[in-house]
């Protein structure tokens, strides 16, 4: 049974006595670029007529639920699949030029400032380009992480975060990822992963509670609660 944590009883005390690696994904996480994405891959899908309800719609829609059921809702096969991932790839591009436009999260600077004082190591795994997520670390002075690792696969996270506890030689046992998606829990399950899943990004709470994740929380405090 999950351990499903939802408030912050002591925002005040944070200790961290044992090394702990928290690494954070990037898009609907750490920055607010998810309405930039929305907006150029509905573009595509009307474009081949795969939707018809406004964008208001299906985007409270499509943050309901995962990308297989989506696929289902919207009839779009496996084969069309590729193309779409063309046009998320094509967006993250465009996404680099127009940065600086871009939201960090409410609460996102004081947890990671808080974070590094209490020497936990922080990271970034993200299927973004690392060139734009620099960008963004460099224009809003986020000098807390000790790594950003980028792998392209949208689908593959339980391989890139096995990779990436590999590469920097991590024990699972103190490693926690911060993610928005459901995607996220399913590859932290598979990689044996603790995960806390956030509710201000791509899927709401009620389907994130469905998976199962390891903690739920609804603002960054709540993440400083968990680790104490």
């Amino acid at each position: 049974m999950s351990n499903v944590k939802t408030q912050n009883s002591n925002p005040l005390r944070f200790e961290i006595n044992l090394m702990k690696t928290i690494i954070f994904d990037f898009d609907g996480t750490i920055a607010d670029t998810l309405p930039f994405t929305w907006k150029k891959v509905l573009q595509y899908l009307r474009k081949e007529k795969l939707v018809a309800d406004s964008d208001e719609k299906l985007i409270e829609e499509i943050r309901l639920k995962s990308y297989h059921e989506l696929m289902k809702k919207f009839k779009i096969s496996w084969l069309k699949f590729p193309l779409i991932y063309l046009e998320i790839r094509k967006a993250q591009k465009d996404l680099y030029q127009i940065i600086e436009t871009i939201q960090l999260f409410p609460g996102m600077r004081d947890l990671l400032k808080k974070l590094k004082n209490n020497n936990c190591q922080v990271g970034i795994l993200s299927s973004n380009i690392k060139m734009t997520i620099d960008k963004f670390i460099k224009i809003n002075d986020l000098n807390y992480f000790d790594f950003v690792h980028c792998e392209k696969n949208l689908f593959g996270k339980d391989r890139a975060l096995n990779n990436l506890i590999k590469k920097y030689k991590l024990n699972k046992e103190d490693v926690i990822y911060v993610a928005d998606e459901v995607r996220d829990i399913e590859a932290c399950q598979k990689a044996n992963v603790k995960i806390i899943s956030v509710t201000w990004g791509f899927n709401k709470d009620q389907v994130l509670r469905a998976y199962k994740p390891t903690w739920l929380v609804k603002n960054p405090k709540e993440i400083l609660s968990i680790l104490t």
